[in-house]
């Protein structure tokens, strides 16, 4: 059964993240951060299995996938690129897009460390300010293809 309701768009606040929105897809900043440029890319129909992403969402998904890293690598400089797709408590299709870093990379007058590297994503940072979300939005969004 298709949920009529995309709860998994306003968990991550669409209305105040949006980098860029496709036909099938929303990529988000994500409003909390695990590493600089933490993003979140969310099927905008509301489906909660994988398997019932269409062909043609499925082919869009390449695309999107090469507008982030390319974005994300100028904006940043990232070492390695990182997916996540748990669905435990967020049910709607959706990616965690999490750039890694080797070392601290410096933003919004904030030093960002990847405190997992080389392992797994570390912890969830505290909730970062809508204006520095704002200024990475940005900054991504001037450098998408």
């Amino acid at each position: 059964m298709i949920r009529m309701e995309n709860k998994t768009l306003k968990t991550f606040e669409d209305s105040k993240n949006l980098i860029r929105e496709y036909k099938h897809w929303k990529l988000l900043i994500r409003n909390r951060n695990q590493t600089l440029g933490n993003c979140v890319l969310i099927l905008k129909r509301p489906v909660t299995r994988f398997s019932e992403a269409t062909p043609e969402e499925f082919l869009e998904l390449h695309d999107i996938i090469v507008d982030i890293e390319t974005a994300l690598k100028k904006a940043f400089g990232y070492n390695i690129m990182n997916y996540q797709m748990l669905m435990m408590k967020d049910k709607e299709v959706h990616f965690h897009i999490i750039p890694r870093y080797d070392g601290p990379r410096k933003f919004a007058g904030l030093t960002w460390t990847d405190e997992g590297w080389p392992g797994l994503p570390g912890e969830m940072k505290k909730a970062v300010s809508q204006e520095i979300l704002d200024s990475m939005k940005k900054e991504i969004i001037l450098d998408l293809p």
